[in-house]
């Protein structure tokens, strides 16, 4: 017959397992020397340091993360703002090309108005004219390799005109008062002979001049008068 003895403290018992002990520096008793104490309160002072600066790190760190996470969403705001802003650029300049197309078209509408009033101002006693007519101008050559480029030609189109004066002073006066007129320039005399008409002579002449924008404030305006 076999016996097991169970008691406590008998032989053959297993030994109880020991917790794991952790090793903190030991504050010094009172009384120790004064050495072993500044060296406790030392290794006291770096512990609390570490865990205030750990505790610090972890904040700081949480802090970091969101504010890159308000940084994120604030560019994706602001990359949508500036699109908008863009697109609303773009069709605002588009505009723009529209409206410049429009008020140049609005103003070339009135060149030939301008001119035949500005000529049949000009036109002075014993002159009268045969025939006005659109000239073509020549482009401007390309600039030689080196050279300066030239200035561009004016906007403004080119006319002639032809007719007939009764004398020299005529057909002077008739210059003077076109280049007095702030629509045209350039009043070029091109050529210009006697002829006989009806036992007279008088003088057959050509005239070169092109068509110049004025001044806003050169026009004259007249009020519209409504009626009711």
């Amino acid at each position: 017959m076999i016996e097991i003895n169970l008691a406590p403290g008998a032989e053959g018992a297993r030994p109880a397992r020991q917790p794991l002990a952790v090793a903190v520096p030991r504050l010094p008793s009172v009384g120790a020397p004064p050495r072993a104490i500044g060296a406790g309160a030392l290794a006291l002072l770096l512990l609390l340091a570490l865990g205030h600066g750990l505790s610090r790190q972890g904040a700081r760190r949480e802090e970091l993360a969101a504010r890159v996470e308000r940084e994120v969403a604030d560019s994706t705001r602001f990359a949508t703002t500036l699109a908008l802003v863009q697109t609303l650029q773009a069709r605002q300049d588009t505009v723009r090309q529209k409206i410049g197309l429009i008020r140049e078209v609005d103003q070339r509408r009135y060149v030939w108005p301008h001119l035949l009033d500005e000529i049949s101002r000009a036109v002075p006693p014993f002159t009268w004219l045969t025939e006005i007519g659109w000239k073509a101008v020549p482009a401007a050559p390309p600039p030689a390799d080196g050279a300066a480029p030239t200035a561009p030609v004016p906007a403004g189109p080119a006319f002639a005109l032809q007719g007939h004066a009764g004398s020299t002073q005529a057909l002077t006066r008739l210059m003077k008062n076109l280049e007095g007129s702030p629509f045209i320039r350039e009043v070029t005399l091109v050529t210009s002979e006697q002829v006989d008409r009806d036992g007279r002579t008088l003088h057959r002449f050509t005239l070169e001049a092109r068509y110049e924008r004025p001044d806003s404030a050169a026009v004259a305006t007249v009020p519209i008068a409504i009626l009711e």
